[in-house]
């Protein structure tokens, strides 16, 4: 066992993962070579990402069906999409198959992510689900690392749709390995319990009652030591949205105004991306090995302190590109330490719900995303200057550290819990 789950089980879970990513990630290098193939301008290709962002505020809809029917049938769900989406692009090759195909993905990542994350957190202990959760991100930045080598290799070989199409038969090979697993423990409102001790294999487990049913979004919440009241659970996901609403709105023009800076060309460029793909790597990582001991909260603290600390040396307008890099990869590390670091947050708010809440938690990052992607280039298309931008992301993130100073902590519950059993 690793990690709660034997390693086969984590292989399956941390590949579907990589592969849904490459096939988000794909589109961003090689758009303008799709719209080329497409015989379409960047305006149209740029709607197909933008649909494809925007269906993930479903996610939360989502939530209810992994919540009802099981974990297990949201990732079978999620991969369905994903296989019918890089099938619909790879075979018919036209803009209105590859707008449904795009959607198709989108809602992919909408219904396998929350899913995947609290099938994880279903068998982790919260006291552990940060590594665990760390180890199964990673596979963001390993879908940049593998799917764009094999993405440009067979777009320059066989043409921009063929990746797509395997993606689509990936796809189908990852939903009948997802079918051989089995379900989230049923009682997953349990998970979290550091402290407790395993009764001996011998004995009977005495009888439970059955919980209280969650009530929905909106209405209070049990108060227990496992779930704050509903109303405390939102400030929370505010932080979520303003984190990538700071983050994006600021990312989507970094390269135009590198260009415009320094004079750099597509090689200079690429050099960055491949730095903040290495930073990405190395804050899902680091989220994986200490954020476990930091505590959820102050991890996300720290991520948001140290993401306004990169926002504020960008004011300074750094005179060198390696100083501007420089930035950026710390911004970028410190973000993605962030986002990262909300998932076992967020996963243990409460835990008889939190397949909805993960839901939102993803829904309220897709509308950050869309906010600072409609908010970032209006910037720059004003004053062609990211003095706004850099303004903007430290007021975001401002108001990220506000939310979550009134948020509650789970890190707290796992103390209490601790004291309350050594200290009856």
């Amino acid at each position: 066992m690793f990690l709660g789950m034997p390693p086969s089980r984590w292989w399956v879970l941390i590949f579907s993962r990589l592969w849904l990513n490459a096939g988000v990630r794909l589109a961003y290098p090689f758009l303008p070579t799709i719209a080329r193939g497409l015989g379409i301008g960047m305006e149209q290709a740029g709607f197909l990402v933008a649909a494809r962002s925007f269906v993930g505020l479903s996610g939360i809809a989502f939530g209810f069906l992994s919540e009802k029917k099981g974990e297990k049938v949201g990732l079978l769900v999620g991969l369905a999409f994903f296989s019918l989406g890089g099938l619909s692009i790879g075979l018919y090759r036209t803009y209105p198959w590859v707008l449904a195909g795009f959607i198709l993905m989108g809602l992919a990542h909408a219904v396998y992510n929350p899913a995947v994350q609290s099938y994880v957190s279903a068998h982790v202990p919260y006291a552990g689900r940060a590594r665990a959760l760390g180890l199964l991100e990673s596979s963001w930045s390993m879908g940049w690392f593998v799917g764009m080598p094999v993405g440009g290799f067979l777009i320059a070989r066989y043409g921009w749709h063929v990746p797509y199409g395997a993606l689509g038969l990936i796809g189908i090979v990852l939903f009948l390995a997802t079918t051989r697993l089995p379900a989230a423990p049923l009682d997953s409102g349990t998970a979290f319990d550091p402290c407790r001790r395993r009764p001996e294999p011998s004995r009977k487990m005495p009888e439970t009652k059955t919980p209280n049913p969650v009530p929905p979004i909106g209405q209070a919440a049990r108060t227990d030591a496992n779930a704050a009241p509903h109303r405390r659970l939102w400030p929370a996901l505010g932080v979520t949205f303003f984190a990538l609403f700071a983050n994006e709105s600021l990312m989507l023009v970094y390269g135009a105004w590198m260009e415009a800076r320094f004079d750099v060309g597509i090689g200079s460029l690429g050099l960055l991306s491949t730095v903040i793909g290495f930073m990405e790597l190395g804050a899902e990582l680091s989220v994986a090995l200490i954020v476990d001991r930091l505590g959820k909260k102050r991890a996300l603290a720290a991520g948001l302190l140290g993401a306004a600390a990169g926002y504020a040396c960008l004011l300074a307008a750094p005179t060198s590109l390696g100083a501007s890099i420089a930035v950026f990869a710390m911004i970028a590390y410190f973000f993605e330490f962030t986002v990262v670091s909300s998932f076992p947050y967020v996963s243990e708010l409460n835990p008889n719900a939190r397949g909805r809440w993960l839901s939102a938690n993803y829904s309220l990052m897709v509308a950050g995303r869309v906010a600072g992607a409609l908010t970032g280039p209006w910037l720059w298309e004003h004053t062609h200057s990211l003095h706004g931008h850099t303004a903007l992301g430290l007021l975001a993130t401002g108001a990220a550290l506000a939310f979550l100073g009134i948020a509650p902590n789970p890190d707290g519950t796992e103390k209490r819990a601790c004291e309350g059993e050594n200290h009856p």
